[in-house]
């Protein structure tokens, strides 16, 4: 499958993710071909760029020195670093919410595969940060942001791409925020961010910038945008975008940062056909958040009864957990007969949904209410998918 088999959604930019999800969760890291594309500006080839390439170093804490580095010199006087990181958009799932809320949402109507779970490779920003003489004290940094820009590109609804993140989160030396050149052990490609983007392990994607130019603290969040005026889960009574901004719900309502707790179920299938009465189904599927997964579970009755699942595959502190479960249905034959339109080969059918929910190490669980924001940023109702079963 080549680059081109992904979804495509948006043209111009290029907006595209993978179209199945069984194919995306049998793979622990995501190979290229399966990384959701995500856009705001057309994609820079900056090859011819790659020896001089630098970032502006800069900001208002006291003590610090502008500098400039190129990638060269990070490779060479910097720290190698690896750490497996998912990068998750915040507007994965958009389309389960609008479906299951019946509201529109503002935005590209995204499934559930814009999320790609990645071996990373790059210099700590941490050390970058240091070096341009941000204090190491923690009392220091407090008030603080990194602010992100790439002006490789104009974009849909700013002159540059920009974002911030936390100082704190930056120095964090557990926190591993690094600028990457390295990606799956390959060098970036244009279209993730060659030859240098930002990596934010236990955030959302939007604040990874790519092409990353200038790198600024600051005591004010990012003024770009993507950092005040988009991303944000806005309140369920904001109901449209004039709302919003003549109300300053965007002024009011804090930017999207962590990942929350999530689960999506990829793929359900019955084990047994010939038993008329019991089914045994097998489900499989994804979960994330800011801290590691400790348990997903699942129901096939609505939520009544609970099934602890396997995790089959966690990596450190910040991959996806790839899960997998199987569960015994009994069918109710008199029922069967009422609720199957259908029929295969003279047999009657019905459809069961297994839904799921996610706990992570700190304590967090998944917000499994389906409510809505004019975004659909940020979804995280249960994860659900069907199979239909037939009377054996």
């Amino acid at each position: 499958m080549g680059k081109t088999d992904l979804r495509v959604l948006g043209d111009t930019p290029l907006n595209a993710e993978p179209p199945c999800l069984v194919e995306l969760t049998r793979h622990t890291i995501t190979p290229l071909h399966l990384v959701y594309a995500r856009n705001h500006s057309e994609i820079k080839n900056l090859a011819s760029e790659a020896d001089t390439y630098t970032v502006k170093i800069d900001g208002e804490m006291e003590g610090m020195q502008e500098k400039t580095l190129s990638v060269k010199d990070m490779i060479v006087y910097f720290p190698r670093i690896e750490v497996v990181a998912t990068l998750i958009c915040a507007g994965n799932r958009r389309a389960k919410m609008q479906e299951k809320t019946g509201k529109a949402v503002r935005g590209i109507l995204w499934s559930e595969g814009t999320i790609a779970n990645a071996r990373w490779a790059g210099v700590p920003l941490r050390d970058i940060l240091i070096a341009a003489g941000v204090s190491e004290q923690e009392d220091a940094q407090r008030g603080f942001h990194v602010c992100f820009v790439s002006a490789v590109a104009p974009c849909q609804d700013d002159t540059d791409y920009g974002g911030s993140i936390p100082l704190e989160k930056a120095m964090a030396k557990d926190g591993d925020v690094m600028l990457a050149y390295e990606m799956n052990d390959e060098p970036l490609t244009p279209d993730h961010g060659f030859p240098l983007r930002v990596v934010v392990p236990g955030y959302f994607g939007m604040r990874w910038v790519k092409w990353v130019d200038r790198i600024t603290i600051s005591r004010k969040e990012s003024p770009n945008f993507y950092q005040q005026r988009d991303y944000r889960m806005l309140p369920e009574c904001v109901s449209s975008a004039e709302m919003a901004n003549k109300e300053d719900w965007w002024g009011r309502t804090p930017a999207m940062q962590e990942l929350n707790c999530n689960s999506v179920v990829a793929h359900v299938q019955c084990l047994t056909d010939s038993c008329p009465d019991q089914k045994t189904l097998k489900a499989t599927g994804y979960a994330y958040s800011h801290s590691p997964i400790s348990r997903v579970e699942i129901s096939a009755d609505g939520g009544e009864t609970w099934h602890e699942a396997r995790i089959t595959y966690q990596e450190g502190r910040w991959s996806w957990s790839l899960w997998e479960c199987e569960l015994k249905v009994d069918i109710d034959l008199d029922a069967l007969e009422l609720a199957s339109p259908g029929r295969k080969n003279g047999r009657s059918k019905t459809k069961i949904t297994v839904i799921s929910r996610a706990f992570d190490e700190s304590g967090s669980a998944q917000d499994t209410n389906c409510r809505w924001n004019l975004r659909g940023v940020g979804f995280c109702g249960v994860g659900d998918a069907s199979v239909e079963v037939f009377q054996g």
